[in-house]
């Protein structure tokens, strides 16, 4: 993948439909949380961005950046003070991970996925249930 996202640590990455998490292998463990977070709490809207992935070939992607320094290179301009950043590029979602996040953090992730996942509507897709576009 070739994009101001794409870090050279990531050697890693778990596929699931829409979902793409990329990684550092050193971060696995993290990735894995995650993965199985989604499957667990996100089971509605797992379906629902099935649906709009197959549509549209859009993907969310998650990267689990290595360090702090690595995030703020892909995204560049974005408070300090903020474990994640959401970003739309072209019909995907990118979701950046500073570096590897604390547990009390993966809650307010999940919450952020689920409202992401809720209005995601890439352009290219028909709008039947009146989605806005994230």
């Amino acid at each position: 993948m070739q994009s101001k996202y794409f870090n050279p640590a990531f050697n890693s990455a778990i596929f699931d439909g829409p979902i793409r998490i990329y990684f550092a292998q050193f971060h696995e463990s993290l990735a894995l949380k995650i993965y199985f977070m989604i499957q667990q709490q996100l089971v509605k809207e797992m379906a629902r961005a099935k649906e709009v992935s197959k549509s549209s070939g859009a993907n969310i992607m998650m990267m689990v950046y290595p360090t702090a320094e690595s995030f703020t290179l892909s995204f560049d301009g974005k408070p300090a003070d903020t474990p994640f950043e959401t970003e739309k590029w072209n019909e995907d979602i990118m979701i950046g991970l500073r570096g590897p996040i604390e547990d009390n953090n993966l809650e307010l992730l999940i919450e952020s996925l689920r409202l992401t996942m809720n209005n995601w509507k890439p352009v290219n897709v028909a709008n039947p249930q009146g989605l806005v576009e994230v």
